[in-house]
């Protein structure tokens, strides 16, 4: 009995907690972080903005800083901001700025946006990817006209819209503009690079989805090569080698493939300007991957 006595105790004491004994829901601190939504003129959606500030930062301090701006919004802005807190004092201060959907929008409008955003205009998703992608447009119920395309709209929202507005916010050097996008961000990414109005001067890539566009990404290549003897820029490419043999994401993705083509046909340009890193992870697939390339990423882009 007394042993019974002593369990029934120690259960009701587990279902019954004692005033003031329960848990209660709090306001989470993020250290160091700014969160706007930013309503876009041209694109007619809202952007959810997180700045995270850099190591050592002091509103007022007189010093302006470097600023990667990251595709995905809330869905990556977490893992690349702590990536670079860990190396505070291996790498340059800077701002991590991320650009898209919020959480609270969910999954499904998130991968609809993300989609239109990231691919380019002129793809009649006729080829095996973009079946694939169509397909995708009609299970999110998306307008015909916005599965695909959205690329050059996006970046002229980051750069003449976002941008500017961050910059009288925030000490920004907008002369040193970064980029990171991962799978369809990483097309992105990889895109903005031979575009006219593209500010940026690191690029960040992980796993880019390169079938995005049909080859549109080689034929944008190839057209900034005709006009241009130099490319002053710094890339960092990295995929996971387990996303080599992927049915989808190799097969018919070209993430490891395409990436490679790019950084291949990059160093036959000889652009005397060009920095190129490519690194496969061992071990690693699509989503695990990110980590390790944000960290590579940043100490190749901005290490001291």
């Amino acid at each position: 009995m007394k042993a019974a006595s002593f369990a029934t105790t120690i259960l009701l004491a587990a279902v019954a907690p004692l005033d003031g004994q329960t848990l209660q829901t709090r306001p989470v601190p993020t250290g160091g972080v700014q969160s706007f939504t930013f309503q876009s003129p041209s694109m007619g959606v809202r952007f959810s903005l997180n700045v995270g500030m850099p190591t050592g930062y002091q509103s007022g301090d007189g010093k302006k800083y470097p600023a990667m701006i990251v595709t995905d919004g809330d869905f990556v802005f977490p893992s690349v901001h702590a990536a670079a807190g860990s190396l505070a004092g291996v790498i340059a201060p800077l701002f991590v700025i991320s650009v898209g959907t919020a959480l609270d929008e969910g999954e499904g409008e998130h991968t609809k946006r993300r989609i239109y955003e990231f691919s380019p205009p002129g793809w009649d998703r006729k080829d095996t990817f973009g079946q694939l992608v169509e397909n995708f447009c009609r299970t999110l119920k998306t307008d015909a006209e916005r599965c695909t395309g959205g690329a050059a709209k996006f970046l002229t929202a980051i750069t003449t819209e976002m941008i500017p507005q961050l910059a009288a916010k925030f000490p920004i050097d907008t002369t040193e503009l970064g980029l990171l996008g991962l799978s369809a961000g990483g097309f992105f990414a990889s895109w903005a690079i031979f575009q006219p109005n593209s500010p940026f001067k690191k690029y960040l890539i992980s796993s880019p989805a390169m079938a995005y566009g049909r080859g549109e990404i080689f034929r944008q290549e190839a057209s900034y090569a005709a006009k241009h003897q130099d490319l002053p820029v710094g890339i960092y490419l990295g995929a996971g080698v387990l996303e080599a043999s992927d049915p989808q994401l190799e097969g018919i993705g070209e993430i490891v493939s395409g990436m490679s083509h790019l950084a291949g046909v990059l160093a036959s340009r000889k652009y005397p300007g060009l920095n190129v890193t490519v690194e496969y992870h061992p071990g690693m697939g699509h989503t695990d991957v990110l980590g390790t390339s944000v960290v590579r990423g940043l100490r190749t882009l901005y290490g001291k």
